[in-house]
């Protein structure tokens, strides 16, 4: 998960930064890939620090997760929501109407 993370965050933040510095015609950003990255990369931390069996028990189960858990899911994704405004205005500011 880490690494896949990693990966996302290359292909849908950083690219489209290099892209917008170097003046191509035409940038794009994903919503779902810079919303997947963040939470990707931390569940993958956690997974890795933590095993299987620990992180099981950090977040529960889908019918009844823990407060921990539901913490831990709604600050990535308000991390993964910020880093879509930051990377829109980034490339505004480079001159393109995302």
């Amino acid at each position: 998960m880490f690494i896949g993370g990693g990966v996302l965050t290359y292909l849908c933040i950083v690219l489209p930064l290099l892209a917008a510095s170097h003046h191509e015609e035409d940038v794009s950003i994903s919503l779902k890939g810079v919303m997947l990255a963040p939470a990707l990369i931390v569940l993958g931390l956690i997974l890795f620090f933590m095993g299987n069996d620990a992180a099981g028990r950090l977040f529960g189960s889908r019918q009844k997760p823990t407060a921990v858990g539901l913490v831990i899911c709604l600050v990535t994704a308000g991390i993964g929501i910020l880093l879509y405004e930051w990377l829109k205005s980034r490339l505004r500011a480079y001159g393109y109407g995302i």
